[in-house]
């Protein structure tokens, strides 16, 4: 009888109860934000090699109906918002699914952001661009810039991978691509560069620091480094 009284009194007290899940607690919050950021950097690469393929895809497409990229019509001038709006909807909106067209300044749109919670001055939004960007129907949106000269002709593509959802951030869900007639293969803005100064260099790379333009060259970046967001990576 007596070792069966023993028995029962065997267990947790209160106070072991608290302290046990005030230690949980404390580990849940130290390694839920470690968790949680994993995961949409995981998902953002996700989307941004979708974004790349489909991209790539609509090139090769819209060659089979216009003729070789090097016979495309891309403008003459850079920063001309309606030229980049004519090349998008001439070769590119044929080969996707569109769930929404903003040409003419009747959707409102979220401000975009750097890494550095600057709103991003550029090729996005502005009094002279705003609205010139299309959305699809698997919640991307796109916008087109123009950015030829008479050596170069190319336009450059921006997508924000979940549309005007959040962060809405410049190398967290919005990335730049580049299309040059001298190749039938988007290039990632930033892609080639020396790694070093994707990260740091000046106005546009992928830093936290830099000005209003920063985090253009981070999917340069990502793609260099095997499609992965490294440690090192400013998220």
């Amino acid at each position: 009888m007596k070792n069966h009284f023993k028995s029962i009194k065997k267990g947790f007290t209160l106070a072991e109860v608290l302290i046990t899940l005030g230690i949980i607690g404390v580990v849940a919050a130290i390694t839920l934000p470690t968790l949680v950021a994993n995961y949409q950097k995981k998902q953002t690469v996700i989307r941004l090699k979708e974004a790349y393929t489909l991209l790539n895809q609509a090139i090769k497409n819209a060659e089979l109906k216009e003729g070789d990229i090097e016979t495309w019509d891309f403008g003459s001038k850079h920063f001309d918002y309606l030229e980049a709006q004519n090349f998008m909807e001439r070769y590119l909106v044929p080969q996707f699914k569109i769930a929404k067209r903003c040409y003419d300044y009747d959707c409102v749109l979220s401000t975009k952001y750097t890494l550095s919670k600057r709103t991003y001055a550029g090729y996005l939004e502005t009094e002279g661009n705003k609205g010139r960007s299309i959305f699809l129907t698997n919640g991307m949106q796109l916008w087109a810039y123009a950015d030829s000269d008479e050596a170069l002709k190319k336009i450059g593509i921006a997508v924000d991978l979940n549309g005007d959802g959040r962060p809405n951030t410049v190398g967290k869900d919005i990335f730049f691509f580049v299309i040059r007639n001298n190749s039938p293969q988007v290039i990632m803005q930033g892609m080639g560069s020396n790694r070093a100064n994707l990260l740091s260099d000046g106005a546009e790379g992928c830093n936290t620091t830099a000005g209003n333009l920063a985090g253009r060259y981070c999917g340069g970046l990502i793609q260099q480094d095997g499609w992965e967001i490294k440690d090192d990576y400013p998220w």
